[in-house]
């Protein structure tokens, strides 16, 4: 071999290591943005699981005061039926009252006393 063919060679072989180093290079690089990536994705996944933490905490919070305006729902439904009922037996009453009165007075001729 030639000198020059030495030189090209030697040449060419150090232009491929260049190459490789800086490829090499690049993927540190990639891997760098890759964990600073992945330690921002960390960073927001701590922040969301404290927020759901906090919203667990509130709905456990609220859940006594729902299973109480539910009670009241039922309860108050329960009043309306019976309110309902005691309408009619009221009303009941009174035209049984009314009748009474109107055969009292039709059968004496005078009003009750």
């Amino acid at each position: 071999m030639t000198q020059a063919s030495v030189e090209r060679t030697l040449g060419q072989i150090l232009g491929e290591l260049k190459g490789i180093d800086d490829r090499l290079k690049r993927a540190d690089d990639s891997r760098a943005v890759v964990h600073r990536r992945l330690d921002e994705v960390s960073e927001r996944l701590s922040h969301v699981e404290g927020e759901v933490e906090a919203t667990k905490k509130t709905v456990n919070d609220m859940k006594p005061v729902t299973d109480d305006m539910a009670q009241l729902r039922t309860q108050a439904a329960g009043a309306g039926t019976l309110g309902r009922w005691l309408i009619r037996i009221g009303i009941g009453v009174v035209t049984l009252a009314s009748w009474i009165v109107a055969g009292y007075t039709w059968l004496t001729g005078r009003p009750p006393p």
